[in-house]
């Protein structure tokens, strides 16, 4: 990308960053070796451990995750422990995490300092919970609805035992952890880890400070994203969020590079885009979409 950009327009300073997608394998982002701490790969970055699924797999598998915690905090690990889970659902119940006794294991992993990194600020439960959003649009499918209510009871119940572990309310009132934003992300998951002791924050932000972007933002004249398909999911949750994040700080212009644009100016403009650019797939379609960017951007 450096070197297509600079093809277009000698002279320009490039910094080139790696930013994952929040993601189980957003960790594949970072440089460096990996090690295997039970079920999961650990890359060190930025003085955090950051997770991702063992063995090349694309989901979480939530007794592997279990495992690598307790193998983890068993060896003194000091920093964040990362553990990116964007909005996939597990492979596997995600009360599986906690092995039979949710108390046991959260008192294990009482010196880690578990970070969740998730691109949904869906609540476990309620009318705007995990389970509402699966049923709409869809609310004439009785099956579907019927599917959702019983999903609905279930983590009630569980939430039950997760509410007062995790030293809120247990049945009723505003601070009750499962009503937080984003528990409901990756099908619970999210839920299960937070009752352990996890804090949830917004993918798209904390991507921005550990990849370097925000950082690097603060003396650019244009923050470019390059990504695949810019949807409306991917404009609010992927790259483009981080991109518009770190550019809107310095008050300078970010736009996205991707594989097809599927929003509307006015939505780049509220995202905090200036433009979006298509590129083709390959490498052919990459260096013809950075050259593109670079004329349409760079004074002549």
């Amino acid at each position: 990308m450096g070197e297509a950009w600079l093809a277009a327009a000698p002279g320009s300073e490039i910094e080139a960053l790696p930013v994952g997608d929040g993601g189980p394998r957003t960790a594949d982002a970072w440089p460096g070796e990996r090690s295997l701490v039970g079920g999961a790969e650990v890359a060190e970055h930025r003085g955090a451990h950051w997770f991702a699924p063992g063995g090349g797999a694309a989901r979480w598998n939530p007794m592997d995750l279990s495992a690598a915690l307790l193998g983890i905090a068993a060896a003194g690990a000091s920093g964040p422990v990362v553990i990116p889970v964007g909005d996939d659902a597990p492979a596997g119940d995600p009360a599986d995490l906690w092995g039979g006794s949710l108390p046991a294991l959260r008192h294990a992993l009482r010196s880690l300092d578990l970070v969740v990194i998730a691109t949904s600020t869906r609540p476990l439960l309620g009318f705007h919970g995990m389970s509402a959003s699966l049923i709409d649009g869809r609310e004439g499918d009785a099956a579907l609805a019927a599917a959702a209510q019983e999903q609905e009871r279930r983590w009630t119940e569980i939430a039950r035992e997760g509410d007062a572990v995790a030293g809120r309310e247990a049945l009723i009132g505003p601070s009750r952890l499962s009503d937080q934003p984003g528990t409901g992300a990756a099908g619970g998951f999210a839920y299960a880890l937070a009752a352990l002791g996890a804090r949830i924050v917004p993918a798209f932000a904390y991507l921005a400070e550990a990849s370097g972007l925000a950082a690097a933002a603060v003396g650019a004249d244009l923050v470019l994203g390059v990504g695949g398909d810019l949807n409306p999911s991917t404009l609010d949750t992927g790259v483009a969020a981080s991109v518009a994040s770190a550019a809107a700080r310095r008050g300078v212009p970010a736009t996205m590079l991707s594989t097809a644009v599927k929003v509307g100016r006015r939505d780049l403009m509220a995202a905090g885009l200036a433009s979006a650019h298509e590129a083709a797939r390959g490498p052919a379609g990459l260096v013809d979409g950075v050259r593109r960017v670079a004329q349409t951007w760079t004074p002549r």
